[in-house]
């Protein structure tokens, strides 16, 4: 695959990243904080709601500048196996920002009622168990590209 080819891969997937680690998430919390059910407003504490944009941005643009970097490498090579395993590491980062910036505990304020608060702890730690297993082939995967490296050279050279 060519070069030019490479770089347009790898500004689909950070477009991609893009969308999903942060438009995404930004139109949800969006949407949450001005929920209005039956008449009744929910909505996120403003604190609340700042902290969590903030952090999902944050988190999402590291993420998507990896993408890039991951996506436009040549496959089987080095970089993207380093790039690839770094991803993976701000994609555990990013859930586990849930968890502190108050995005796992939401809390509603009904107004003229009270709070409510939404607790989704246990399935980020679901995501982080999924996480950990793929870190463990990116692992294996950079590995084996070091490893079979003049192997991988000489094919990509014979093609």
């Amino acid at each position: 695959m060519g070069a030019g080819k490479n770089l347009l891969k790898g500004f689909i997937f950070m477009i991609f990243y893009v969308g999903f680690t942060i438009i995404l998430p930004f139109l949800t919390f969006s949407y949450i904080n001005t929920l209005q059910i039956m008449g009744i407003d929910f909505g996120l504490a403003q604190e609340s709601y700042d902290r969590i944009i903030y952090w999902i941005v944050a988190f999402g643009c590291l993420i998507s500048g990896t993408a890039f970097f991951t996506y436009s490498s040549p496959k089987q090579s080095i970089r993207k196996g380093v790039f690839a395993l770094v991803q993976i590491i701000l994609n555990c980062l990013y859930l586990w920002s849930y968890k502190f910036s108050g995005a796992t505990d939401v809390n509603f304020e009904i107004i003229g009622y009270g709070h409510m608060t939404i607790n989704l702890q246990q399935m980020i730690l679901v995501y982080m168990g999924i996480y950990f297993l793929t870190i463990a082939i990116k692992i294996y995967d950079l590995i084996d590209f070091t490893i079979n490296r003049d192997k991988i050279r000489e094919k990509r050279w014979s093609e």
